[in-house]
C-alpha cells in the first residue's frame, strides 16, 4: 500500500483539502470572464490530420498544489488535462452520451445490487518507471486514497471502499452501502493511478515528480510558470502521443488567458467562464463548449441565523431574479438557471421546479412575517475579492436592499481566506459557491447528504438522504430520474441554495491545433492532441 508521513493536525488539513479540491477555481463565482473550475465529451475533435511531432503551450488559470493523484485537482479548469496527460485515464465519462468508458481498464462492471464491483486492466501496460500497470497497483492507489493520513482531497470516492486483488489484472471493489454508479466516483476522483513504485521511493516529492503512464512526462516545473512535459517513449499505444511536448503555463487573469491564444503566445486552454466561447469568436478562435452539472449559486448556512429558518432561505429565491440578474450584467452571453441539475437533463422531470419562483410580493410577505417574530433578515455574504464576484454580489446587494427587512452586507476577501472562513471553518452565514460537475454522483451528492464533509451548508433532511440513496441503487436511467426528480421536489422546499448561472466547460483553441476531445468534465485525451499538417 502506498503510504505517507502523518502530518500534523490531519482533520484541519483535511477538510481544507476538500475545500480547495471543490474551489480551485473560485474566482470565477459570480460569473463572467474572471476563470473558474469545472465536464464535456469524448465527441468534437478538432479537425484536420495531425502531423507527428511538433510542441503546444496550455495556459491554465491556477497552479497545480501537486501532481500526484492525491493533491492535484481534477476539475477541468485546474489540474485534469495536466494529470490525463502524466497518468491517461483509467476509466473516462462521455458526456456525450453520459456513459463511463474504459481508457487503461478494459472494464469495470457490477454485480447485480452494485455492492460488489469488478474491474479488469488491459493487459501490457507499465508505468514510464516500467512498473507493471496492474490490479496491485490499482488498488495501491485506491486504497491511499482511503488512508486519513494521505489526506487525499480524493478520499470521498472511497468511503466505505475495500479492495481485493483477484488476479494480476483483476481488482474487486466492495462497497459498504451498494451503488450501481460508483464508476463515476471513480472517473471523478480515481481514475488516475500512480506508479506505487516511485511512490514509495520518495513519498514526499512525488507531488513534483510524478511517474504514471501517461503519453507524457514530467521534465521541468518551475513553480508559478510553466510545466514542461514531453513524449513518454514507452507509452502504451504505439505511435502516440503525437506531439513532443506540451508546456502548461499559468495565468489567473481570464482576459489575458484568451488574449495569449488570440495573438499567438499559446495555443489551448480549459476554461469554466461562460463567455469564453464569445469571447473566442471575437478572436478568431476554435471553442468546445459543453453544460454541466452544478453552476453559479448563492450558498445559505442553515445552521446559522437567518438561514437556519427555511422562510428566509424561501425568502431570498423569491427575492432575486436571476435571468435579469444574469442579462444586466452579461447581457446575452451568459444564461441564467435555476438548479444544480443542466438544463435539459435526462436525470429530472423538467416540469419539477426546482426553486421557488421570483415572486416579489411573497418574497417582502415572508420578510415581514420574520421581522413581526423579531427575525428580520440581515446577513453578511461572503464572496472572492475579483471582479466578477464583487460585481454580481453588489448587483444581489442592490435589489435585496430594496426590500424591507432585509439587509446584505458584502465581505470580499481574498480566495485563500475564503476557503478557510467558509469552507474549513463554515464561518458564513451566506457565501458564493460554484460547481462543475460531469455526473450528478458524487458531487450533488455530497453537495446535500447529511454527512457529506463538504455539504458546506449544512442541509440535513432525511428525505433529501432517501432520495440520494435510491440514485446510488437505480439500475436504470428510468429509476436515476425518479430519484433525482425526488431530490429536486424536496430541495425546492427547503432551498439550502438559489442558482442563478449555469455551469459550462469550455476548450478554446487555435485553428492551427487538431484532436482536441473533451471528456470528464473538461479534460482532454492528451495522446489525441496535435497540430495541423
Amino acid at each position: 500500500m502506498l503510504s505517507r508521513t502523518t502530518r500534523p493536525r490531519r482533520r484541519k488539513l483535511s477538510a481544507a483539502a476538500a475545500a480547495v479540491a471543490l474551489t480551485l477555481s473560485l474566482a470565477a463565482c459570480g460569473g463572467g470572464s474572471d476563470d473558474g473550475a469545472g465536464s464535456g465529451s469524448a465527441s468534437g475533435t478538432g479537425g484536420g490530420t495531425a502531423k507527428q511531432g511538433g510542441a503546444v503551450t496550455i495556459p491554465l488559470a491556477t497552479e497545480s498544489r501537486g501532481l500526484d493523484p492525491f493533491t492535484a485537482s481534477y476539475t477541468g479548469s485546474a489540474d485534469s488535462s495536466r494529470m490525463a496527460a502524466l497518468y491517461d485515464f483509467l476509466v473516462y465519462l462521455d458526456p456525450a452520451d453520459g456513459k463511463v468508458k474504459p481508457r487503461i481498464a478494459e472494464s469495470l462492471t457490477p454485480d447485480a445490487t452494485g455492492a460488489v464491483w469488478t474491474l479488469k486492466i488491459k493487459p501490457n501496460v507499465k508505468f514510464s518507471d516500467g512498473t507493471p500497470y496492474d490490479a496491485a497497483a490499482v488498488k495501491a492507489n485506491w486504497d491511499a486514497n482511503n488512508d486519513p493520513a494521505m489526506n487525499s482531497i480524493h478520499r470521498v470516492n472511497m468511503a466505505g471502499v475495500t479492495t481485493e486483488v483477484t488476479g494480476p489484472l483483476e481488482l474487486k471493489a466492495t462497497l459498504a452501502k451498494p451503488s450501481l454508479n460508483f464508476d463515476r466516483n471513480v472517473v471523478n476522483g480515481l481514475t488516475y493511478i500512480a506508479s506505487p513504485t516511485a511512490f514509495k521511493a520518495d513519498p514526499k516529492g512525488f507531488a513534483g515528480k510524478p511517474v504514471g503512464a501517461g503519453p507524457f512526462v514530467l521534465k521541468e516545473w518551475v513553480r508559478g510558470n510553466r510545466q514542461t512535459l514531453v513524449r513518454n517513449p514507452t507509452y502504451w499505444q504505439a505511435g502516440l502521443p503525437k506531439l513532443d511536448q506540451v508546456t502548461f503555463t499559468v495565468i489567473s487573469d481570464a482576459t489575458q488567458l484568451l488574449n495569449t491564444l488570440g495573438n499567438g503566445q499559446a495555443d489551448i486552454t480549459v476554461t469554466s467562464n461562460a463567455e469564453a466561447d464569445d469571447i473566442a469568436k471575437t478572436k478568431h478562435l476554435e471553442a468546445l463548449t459543453t453544460p454541466v452539472y452544478g453552476g453559479q449559486y448563492f450558498l445559505m448556512n442553515t445552521r446559522r441565523a437567518p438561514f437556519d429558518d427555511p422562510r428566509a432561505r424561501r425568502a431570498l429565491a423569491m427575492a432575486l431574479d436571476s435571468p435579469a440578474m444574469m442579462k444586466t450584467l452579461y447581457g446575452d452571453n451568459i444564461k441564467a438557471a435555476d438548479s444544480v441539475f443542466k438544463e435539459n437533463s435526462p436525470l429530472v422531470d423538467p416540469a419539477v421546479p426546482a426553486q421557488p419562483a421570483y415572486n416579489q410580493a411573497e418574497a417582502q410577505k415572508l420578510f415581514d412575517e420574520l421581522a413581526a417574530e423579531g427575525k428580520p433578515v440581515r446577513f453578511t455574504y461572503l464572496t472572492q475579492q475579483n471582479t466578477n464576484a464583487r460585481k454580481t454580489a453588489e448587483y444581489m446587494q442592490s435589489r435585496l436592499n430594496q426590500y424591507k427587512n432585509v439587509s446584505m452586507e458584502i465581505e470580499a476577501v481574498e480566495v485563500g481566506a475564503y476557503i478557510t472562513k467558509g469552507l474549513v471553518n463554515r464561518d458564513f452565514q451566506a457565501q458564493n459557491f460554484g460547481m462543475w460537475l460531469v455526473d450528478p454522483d458524487p458531487g450533488i451528492d455530497s453537495l446535500y447528504r447529511s454527512t457529506s464533509p463538504t455539504n458546506y451548508s449544512g442541509y440535513n433532511n432525511p428525505a433529501a438522504d432517501a432520495a440520494l440513496d435510491q440514485a446510488r441503487a437505480a439500475s436504470t436511467e428510468e429509476a436515476r430520474r425518479a430519484a433525482y426528480t425526488e431530490l429536486v421536489k424536496i430541495t425546492a422546499q427547503d432551498v439550502p441554495l438559489f442558482v442563478w448561472q449555469e455551469a459550462v466547460t469550455v476548450i478554446v483553441y487555435r485553428s492551427t491545433v487538431t484532436g482536441v476531445t473533451m471528456v470528464n468534465d473538461g479534460a482532454m485525451l492528451m495522446d489525441q492532441v496535435g497540430l495541423k499538417k
